[in-house]
């Protein structure tokens, strides 16, 4: 049983990662509290089941599609934020959240309220190891976070345009100073974080039902898990995406369903306490 919930934590909190990444990669380049990520990740999963149902496409094929639609929706995120002034993050909460209830009443005019969910089968095959079971869909999950991961690695220390972001996201007017177009660098994070999302929300329809209101979840674990790892901190975020899935997992197998959401909140509030710059911080102001 126990490792059976290591497992089932870790392809959990991979998933985590994937939901996360685009949010702290947003919100660390430009500072803007995007709360309607979850929205957004709804609605790439609502592209793919739209895809997927009605014009009977491969599910590999409903990711391009997905990603395209968030990409556009995003740029246009991107020219609404641009023009926010001081507090900027503030503000942004604001804007936001009516454009979450924007994307949340779109999609429950054009796919209702009804619970949909995409079923590939092959995804809940798998094999038994001894000891215990692990699924096709939670190796997808577990691979697919770490090689984005190291694509992301590969973009942010191996390149100019890595160094760029990093920059802005230490210190913004810094990086202005020194000459680096931190609008640029904002639109290049909303594209980044544009094809995270669409990445994400195909599989967010195969392992969860999908309807209008369910977004907020999503937003909720991106805003934990970009706290655990601490702003400006992708390296961190997988092993935060991991502790908040294996303390949902052994919470949901020890307690009970009800109780995962206590739990994710306790960790919170104790590494707000304790570790207020993440979980690897250091302290610096």
């Amino acid at each position: 049983m126990w490792t059976t919930i290591l497992v089932s934590g870790i392809s959990l909190g991979s998933f985590y990662v994937l939901v996360a990444l685009g949010f702290a990669l947003i919100f660390g380049v430009t500072r803007n509290f995007n709360l309607a990520h979850g929205e957004l990740l709804v609605l790439a999963g609502y592209s793919a089941y739209w895809l997927w149902k009605a014009w009977a496409f491969p599910f590999v094929l409903t990711f391009p599609f997905a990603i395209l639609v968030i990409l556009l929706i995003c740029l246009g995120l991107q020219r609404l934020f641009s023009r926010l002034r001081d507090p900027i993050e503030l503000n942004s909460i604001v804007l936001s959240f009516g454009v979450a209830i924007l994307i949340q009443n779109s999609m429950l005019f054009c796919f209702s309220g009804d619970y949909r969910l995409i079923r590939i089968p092959i995804l809940n095959q798998g094999f038994h190891i001894p000891g215990f079971y692990i699924s096709y869909g939670q190796l997808t999950l577990f691979f697919l976070s770490l090689i984005i991961l190291g694509i992301l690695y590969v973009l942010m220390y191996r390149t100019y345009l890595g160094k760029a972001l990093r920059a802005t996201i230490q210190e913004k007017d810094a990086a202005a100073l020194a000459g680096i177009n931190v609008t640029a660098m904002g639109t290049l994070a909303f594209c980044i974080g544009a094809v995270l999302i669409g990445l994400a929300g195909p599989l967010y329809g195969c392992i969860h039902y999908l309807y209008p209101s369910t977004g907020h979840e999503a937003t909720l674990v991106a805003i934990t898990i970009t706290i655990f790892a601490g702003v400006g901190r992708l390296g961190s975020i997988i092993l935060a995406g991991w502790i908040l899935g294996l303390a949902e997992s052994f919470t949901v197998v020890l307690c009970g369903a009800s109780w995962r959401e206590m739990v994710s909140a306790v960790l919170l509030l104790t590494l707000l306490a304790f570790r207020p710059h993440g979980i690897l911080g250091k302290g610096e102001g």
